[in-house]
């Protein structure tokens, strides 16, 4: 095995000709979700068992602190002038508009040299290799369900959809009982985040404020709750919650969501169709390569990082005899 320790980046090469990436393994500033929990566990477990390359992340995807190796390369003017805007972390629609696109705010223009000289690096890393897998984590809460990890092929163009789809619902039915197993426990975490989340929202706005979607994260996220609740809710709780929007009916609606939702599984471009991947889209996906995008709960990262790992090399496996 190789290591090498590089500005910004980790390098983990043995035998084998597939790359693994964690681009938001770095260290969590400011918020424990700005890293994805538990990702470069999951990418180290699948490299241990097929070998390749494993790149990882080291630095925090905040944009004032870091570089967020999943968005693209920013406007030198702009990243400049927004700097010191993102240290304070304010609730704007502009800085949320900036960070669906835009990988770093810098400093002054040295700083902005830098941080691009890293972030080239890093990619120039990663397509060295023909199959790629970026690993990621998403959210386990309501918005999400009934996924438990969420693959991507960028509109077919990093691997056919059609043959991702084949092999998920392969995958589905040969772990249908695992799944079933674990359905009491990813639900019960999805009800425990989305505590998680009203308590957030209290500590930056004083209390538990609805705005509207587009806006920032809270808010969208909440959109995709509401957008569940419609679907799976009882009418009654629903129209309770809406009546009188406060943190324990939310829950309870919640709760009571969650009672009829199916159990869950892997799922394909579900949660995750690629819009904000600029960098990987950018940077790695070509005809010559193949490129898939995993996005795995934090319940399966964090409670069976082991059993994540196995499901996503059978799929590697089945994709490349299929």
């Amino acid at each position: 095995m190789n290591m090498e320790f590089r500005r910004g980046y980790i390098v983990y090469k043995n035998s084998g000709d597939i790359t693994y990436v964690a681009p938001h393994a770095g260290p969590a500033l400011e918020i424990p979700t700005s890293r994805d929990e538990n990702t470069e566990t999951v990418a180290s477990l699948c490299w241990m068992k097929t070998g390749g390359k494993l790149v990882v992340s080291g630095l925090p995807r905040k944009r004032a602190l870091g570089i967020d190796f999943n968005r693209g390369i920013p406007p030198k003017k702009k990243s400049i002038a927004l700097f010191h805007e993102f240290l304070k972390e304010k609730d704007t629609k502009e800085l949320f508009e900036y960070r669906k696109l835009y990988a770093w705010s810098a400093k002054n223009e040295t700083d902005y040299k830098k941080r691009l000289k890293i972030y080239r690096s890093f990619w120039n890393e990663v397509k060295q290799g023909n199959f790629i897998v970026l690993i990621h984590r998403c959210f386990t809460r309501l918005k999400n369900v009934p996924t438990l990890m969420d693959f991507t092929s960028f509109d077919s163009r990093g691997i056919s959809t059609k043959r991702l789809q084949n092999a998920v619902d392969e995958i589905n039915e040969e772990n249908r009982a695992f799944f079933k197993k674990i359905e009491k426990a990813y639900k019960a975490v999805i009800l425990l985040d989305e505590e998680r989340v009203i308590q957030n929202i209290k500590r930056i706005y004083g209390s538990f404020v609805v705005k509207e979607p587009g806006t920032n994260d809270f808010m969208e996220n909440l959109a995709g709750d509401l957008k569940v609740m419609e679907k799976y809710c009882p009418k009654d709780v629903l129209k309770k919650l809406k009546e009188n929007f406060t943190p324990r009916n939310f829950l309870y609606a919640c709760k009571k969501t969650l009672e009829n939702v199916e159990p869950p599984r892997v799922t394909v471009e579900h949660v995750f169709k690629g819009k904000k991947s600029i960098g990987p889209k950018k940077q790695v996906i070509s005809s010559r390569r193949t490129v898939i995008n995993v996005e795995s709960t934090a319940f399966m990262n964090y409670w069976y990082p082991h059993k994540t790992a196995e499901i996503i090399t059978d799929i590697i496996r089945k994709l490349r005899k299929s």
